[in-house]
């Protein structure tokens, strides 16, 4: 079996190349069979999950041409499979399932224990890459601790303007997260 750089598979997902997906499904179904079973899933669970999974993962990878990993694909492909079998569990059973996890089995890492602030951090995502590159640089920067001044310099902007488009941008990602159905989701 070939193996595949991160950049490789992006750009076989991007073209549908048939080895490429070949190559993803046998190297990556096995964990996230093994993750569903064990969270009150069936096999059938697990190809319906991961099979959601990568339709999420073809559609963020063909809607970003400028979609860089920043994780292993194992990793963003089992994040994605997880969220959306927890979201599984949620709607169809009534009493919560405690999962249980094997670690030794999964072969990477992976933040833990899973909670509701992984969703909100995820649809916050989703809603960060929808700002314009100017926001995304200016929030970053204005995270990373860097005042008005240090962001003007950087960008080489005036510090009135980098003031109001942060003011802008800040105001702008609150509207994309709560336009989001899931921001209302009782499951948040």
């Amino acid at each position: 079996m070939n193996r595949y750089s991160s950049n490789e598979l992006i750009i076989g997902i991007r073209k549908r190349d048939n080895a490429v997906l070949g190559y993803i499904y046998q190297k990556y179904y096995n964990s996230i069979q093994h993750f569903v079973i064990n969270n009150s899933g069936t096999t059938d669970d697990a190809r319906d999950t991961f099979q959601e999974a990568m339709i999420v993962v073809f559609e963020n990878i063909t809607k970003d041409k400028d979609f860089k990993m920043v994780c292993q694909m194992q990793t963003y492909i089992y994040s994605i499979a997880r969220i959306l079998w927890i979201k599984q569990l949620n709607k169809s059973i009534l009493n919560r399932t405690k999962l249980n996890e094997n670690h030794e089995f999964i072969e990477f890492e992976e933040p833990q224990p899973f909670k509701e602030h992984d969703f909100k951090f995820a649809l916050y995502q989703r809603a960060f890459l929808e700002l314009p590159k100017d926001c995304q640089n200016i929030l970053n920067l204005a995270n990373n601790g860097k005042n008005n001044a240090e962001i003007a310099a950087i960008m080489k902007l005036s510090e009135s303007y980098v003031a109001k488009r942060k003011h802008f941008c800040k105001d702008y990602l609150i509207k994309l997260v709560r336009g989001n159905p899931d921001f209302y989701s009782d499951k948040l």
